[in-house]
């Protein structure tokens, strides 16, 4: 039966199917429509929401959940440094952006140093510990920012492939098409689950509360202009793509209905589960789309190969350990925050520590992709 099983399984890895719509190009031979290849491309980036979110909307348990819970932030903290050794190890890369890889980083490790002075007073909300929830509310903002604009560079670099002299959808009208549920998130969501999202902000809580009470105040005023919003987005870009596409490209398609479902998934879904659905779908789909250009990237000898093209001489062994590593660093926040809470290390405890290290590296993250990943680069959309 094993041997019978693993003839079969070698004869779909040769076949045409598996070549055509499974296997990722060679490195000189980019997808013409794709990032990688439609399965790879369908699966990491356009519906990964749905690995964690169908399974956990039949999970009853709280074990069960707390597990998904762990999956999810261990692979957020794994996605987030993905971007370091490329950045750091790689002489060229650093070089090119020597500023911007100093001083931002440097800041925010000054910063995390200095949050247990910060957090003086917290009880009686000092100014001080009022920056350190500044710093976490703007990690909150810029991660849905970051979130949405990683999936409008995806959708740009599918028209992109399009010859040049092809009507394009323009960059507004995709840019609108992804953002336009917010206004529905803050005017519904924001007052409907209020007590739900402060008590899992606390860290943000009077920013939130502000908002909320404000949508609370005005929600009959906001919503239905939120719906028209959210239905002009889906309409316009419809509109543009059967205008200049007839809706031929069929990733960006793909893009656009993986995309609408996991938004839209917090109004049909437990809006808790699909938040951190949607989370665990972007982590998934920057830690393949980065093992995608790093593909193309270092697939070339240099005279004078990078650690990191060194490392990646074992593509294997590098993402398998540094991705696991990070994982289960990740998942012990979920798993053993109570405990890690109870110790007591540097004026705070390793659980507050954690914290906010993760806010920092976020802000990082964030502020690095900004300008590795730009996907008007040839190099980076893989395009050429």
């Amino acid at each position: 039966m094993g041997a019978s099983a693993q003839t079969v399984s070698a004869s779909f890895a040769q076949s045409d199917f598996f070549t055509r719509y499974v296997a990722p190009p060679e490195p000189a031979h980019p997808n013409p429509v794709w990032n990688i290849s439609p399965a790879i491309d369908m699966v990491a980036y356009h519906f990964s929401w749905a690995w964690i979110l169908v399974p956990s909307l039949f999970a009853s348990s709280e074990n069960a959940n707390l597990y998904f819970l762990a999956i999810v932030l261990g692979v957020t903290l794994a996605h987030r440094h993905y971007g370091l050794p490329y950045a750091y190890l790689d002489d060229s890369v650093f070089h090119r952006y020597r500023r911007q890889l100093t001083w931002f980083p440097l800041a925010c490790l000054a910063l995390l140093a200095a949050t247990p002075l910060l957090l003086i007073g917290e009880d009686e909300g000092s100014s001080l510990s009022k920056v350190a929830g500044a710093m976490v509310f703007l990690a909150v903002v810029w991660n849905v920012w970051h979130t949405y604009l990683q999936k409008f560079g995806i959708m740009r670099l599918y028209l992109a492939k399009e010859p040049a002299d092809h009507p394009k959808t323009p960059g507004w009208v995709d840019k609108y098409f992804l953002f336009c549920w917010i206004p529905l998130f803050f005017s519904y969501l924001g007052p409907t689950y209020k007590s739900v999202i402060l008590d899992r902000g606390a860290d943000v809580g009077p920013a939130l509360s502000l908002i909320i009470e404000f949508m609370e105040k005005y929600e009959t005023l906001l919503v239905v202009p939120s719906i028209l919003v959210a239905a002009g987005g889906i309409g316009l870009w419809l509109w543009w793509e059967w205008r200049t596409q007839r809706f031929r490209n069929r990733a960006r398609l793909s893009a656009a209905l993986g995309t609408t479902l996991a938004s839209t998934a917090l109004f049909w879904a437990d809006p808790v589960k699909a938040f951190i659905a949607f989370g665990f779908s972007h982590a998934v789909e920057y830690m393949v789309f980065v093992w995608g250009f790093q593909r193309r990237f270092y697939n070339q000898p240099r005279q004078h190969p990078s650690l990191m093209q060194q490392l990646l001489k074992f593509p294997r062994a590098w993402y398998v350990s540094f991705t696991a590593i990070l994982i289960v660093l990740g998942s012990l926040q979920a798993l053993y925050i109570d405990d890690l809470n109870e110790i007591p290390f540097a004026w705070m405890t390793v659980g507050r520590w954690y914290f906010y290290y993760t806010v920092y590296e976020s802000l990082v993250h964030f502020y690095m992709d900004g300008f590795l990943w730009k996907m008007r680069r040839p190099e980076v959309s893989g395009y050429v």
